[in-house]
């Protein structure tokens, strides 16, 4: 299993992403489901919030410091008669607390390297050059026929399939998932990408709400997402809303590095939903434009669009833009709307406000 408390290594990806989750009381492991992992650690049945806090100090030491299960086992004793916790299920029997921690040290570990690797795997140079994700069954005490059937499957990187069976797909599963080349597809006997499987489902019903999904066949319900990839797309939301509440000189340095870094590589090739901030104005310009706040971001559904009609249209473009719009004059046009033109790679184009209650949108075409 490649996981950091196995090697002893300091995966760094992995660390960050469990240090940002937070620690939420719960009666049961799917009191969260799916993404809703990305954000919040859980243990199942610890309703105390210090007592929760604790288990995720101690998982987080497994992380940074390659902690051994052995170690977890020392300090889960130790945690649960400092919190004075009663009734867990498990207790009372040696195996009863082996199976316990076990799921709650392997599992975490498991999840939080997926996220890790998915964040290597979507970085825009490795895309670059390993555009393809192999899917990899590895041995288990009860294989499941699904992941066994996958094993080999090689698919485009932003390929939907990932986004509900991007492993670990259950517990105990312990498929990964490898970056692939055009030549090692050659290697694999292949000579492109296979065809996305057809998507068999099973319904689902959530005890807790009631909601009803329909859930992958193989895939065990709330293991049905891609972990680490909604952890990225809220990162940039906070940053998008963090930067609302800055003066507009720092805003405009904090937009500037966001724009120049990989985050905006993803955004730019589709791999992350949401809005991003492509540039900040002046309180000038602010009152030109009638608005509140000085950022304006680009929707993703507006970028893919652009980058339809324009098919020339690089990243590099949008990071002429702030310096563009730094001295530009905001007008009102026939539509009401207030707009302006900018050159970019030394084309002309038309930059549209597009003010709402949740933040101002542009939109661009060429003059």
């Amino acid at each position: 299993m490649a996981v950091k408390g196995v090697f002893g290594q300091k995966f760094n990806q992995q660390s960050d992403y469990f240090k940002q989750k937070l620690a939420i009381p719960s009666e049961r492991w799917d009191d969260i489901s799916r993404e809703q992992h990305d954000h919040g650690f859980i243990v199942a049945g610890a309703t105390k919030a210090a007592l929760v806090s604790d288990f995720k100090k101690a998982m987080q030491s497994v992380m940074d410091e390659g902690k051994s299960i052995q170690w977890f086992r020392q300090n889960f004793d130790q945690i649960v008669e400092k919190q004075g916790w009663k009734g867990w299920t498990g207790e009372g029997s040696k195996a009863g607390k082996a199976w316990r921690t076990e799921v709650i040290y392997t599992q975490n570990l498991k999840s939080s390297h997926a996220a890790g690797r998915y964040e290597q795997l979507t970085d825009p140079e490795v895309l670059a050059e390993r555009p393809y994700w192999r899917y990899v069954h590895r041995s288990s005490l009860n294989p499941r026929p699904e992941h066994e059937k996958w094993n080999d499957l090689v698919l485009p990187a932003d390929d939907p399939f990932w986004d509900e069976h991007y492993p670990p797909n259950g517990f105990g599963c312990n498929c990964i998932v490898e970056s692939c080349s055009g030549r090692d597809l050659k290697k694999l006997g292949k000579a492109g990408p296979d065809m996305s499987p057809t998507r068999n489902t099973q319904l689902y019903t959530d005890k807790n709400t009631g909601e009803q999904r329909l859930v992958p066949e193989g895939i065990t319900p709330g293991f049905d997402y891609a972990p680490g990839k909604s952890a990225a797309q809220n990162a940039l939301a906070a940053n998008e809303q963090q930067l609302a509440s800055f003066d507009a000189a720092i805003a405009r340095k904090n937009a500037e590095k966001l724009i120049n870094s990989d985050v905006f590589l993803s955004f730019f090739n589709g791999r992350m939903k949401g809005n991003f901030p492509v540039a900040v104005v002046n309180r000038q310009q602010m009152t030109e434009m009638a608005i509140k706040s000085p950022v304006l971001s680009l929707k993703r559904s507006a970028v893919m669009k652009l980058r339809t009609q324009y098919p020339d249209l690089s990243p590099s473009d949008f990071r002429q833009l702030q310096t563009q719009l730094d001295n530009a004059q905001w007008q009102q046009n026939s539509q009401g709307e207030r707009q302006t033109v900018v050159s970019i790679s030394g084309k002309s184009w038309n930059v549209r406000a597009k003010p709402t209650a949740s933040g101002t949108y542009i939109e661009m075409d060429q003059a």
